[in-house]
């Protein structure tokens, strides 16, 4: 699977991590996201992010980055968020005995964004894992901390 790291940008194993995050937190809701921003040279940057809440304790999170350097169009890149998304779900699903409490897409609902032609794609895909999808302006946890990051520029 792929690296991991804390924001300290310390790689971690995002299975045992989580499971001490869950053994130490029992209440604690993880969520899935992601977020992508197009550099100026071109590039893709993606993060997908898994994100811990602490009931009204805050919310902490580790993520995966990846950069593309190829040219691609908005459905491309947004579509490539999704695909991240899902691809890890999928696998933490399958390979973690601990359940997923949501999976946050940075897709608006809203027709007047481009984000919306995949929110029914992005929703259905997500939901056939039996899990919460989250899309904006519902509250997007994972999704948001992408945000930050594909706006601060993490290294890792």
């Amino acid at each position: 699977m792929k690296i991991f790291r804390k924001t300290n940008g310390q790689a971690i194993d995002i299975l045992s991590y989580t499971l001490k995050q869950v053994n130490k937190y029992p209440d604690l809701k993880i969520y899935v996201g992601g977020d992508s921003k197009l550099r100026g040279d071109g590039t893709v940057v993606y993060y997908t992010v898994v994100a811990y809440r602490y009931g009204s304790r805050g919310v902490h999170y580790v993520y995966h980055k990846d950069v593309v350097s190829r040219k691609m169009t908005k459905w491309d890149r947004l579509m490539g968020e999704v695909e991240r998304i899902m691809t890890f779900a999928t696998w933490f699903s399958e390979n973690s005995p601990i359940r997923l409490h949501a999976i946050d897409f940075d897709l608006n609902q809203d027709k007047k964004y481009y984000s919306n032609k995949l929110v029914n794609l992005a929703t259905g895909w997500g939901s056939s894992l039996g899990v919460k999808v989250h899309t904006k302006p519902d509250e997007v946890v994972a999704s948001k901390a992408a945000d930050y990051l594909t706006n601060k520029g993490a290294h890792g």
